[in-house]
């Protein structure tokens, strides 16, 4: 990775202090995003497709969720797809402007984009029928959520330093 035009370890303070507040608002948002999906998942594979597919047919069922409609399904794809992207390519710049190693900073950068592309692709080829994709939407999912949180800790610790 070449060089960038300027170092964020090297803003003036009152740069550094706003955008700390920025990744602080962020991850005060993100963190009210995990605890709804995982209201609505509960984290595992079988809830996760419930909650796009319904569980109708589960006469068992606490509580019953019905399939999304294609038009539902696309507005949460693009809500989060766009939300999301844009989110992580101001935190791809703010990371590709700091100075740690290159390697760890091409995977931090690059990461993320990619497990959007397949979890939000996944979910919606989970809904044309596709259920084993359920496994590779989570882990995919796992891997966004990592790197997202350990991209706004790094930024958070860079901003919050003198």
């Amino acid at each position: 990775m070449k060089n960038p035009p300027f170092y964020i370890e090297e803003l003036v303070s009152p740069l550094r202090r706003i955008l700390f507040l920025f990744i602080l608002t962020i991850s005060l948002g993100y963190g009210f995003g995990l605890r709804y999906l995982y209201l609505t998942t509960e984290a595992n594979p079988t809830s996760l497709q419930e909650n796009y597919l319904g569980n109708e047919a589960d006469v068992d069922a606490e509580v019953m969720k019905f399939e999304k409609t294609e038009k539902s399904l696309l507005t949460f794809l693009h809500d989060h797809l766009f939300a999301l992207g844009i989110l992580q390519l101001i935190i791809s710049f703010l990371l590709f402007c700091s100075k740690i190693p290159s390697k760890i900073k091409s995977f931090l950068v690059f990461e993320p984009f990619i497990s959007l592309l397949v979890t939000f692709t996944g979910i919606y080829i989970l809904w044309l029928g596709v259920e084993e994709l359920k496994y590779i939407i989570m882990i995919s999912g796992f891997l966004f959520h990592l790197t997202f949180m350990v991209n706004l800790v790094v930024l958070g610790v860079k901003f919050a330093r003198k």
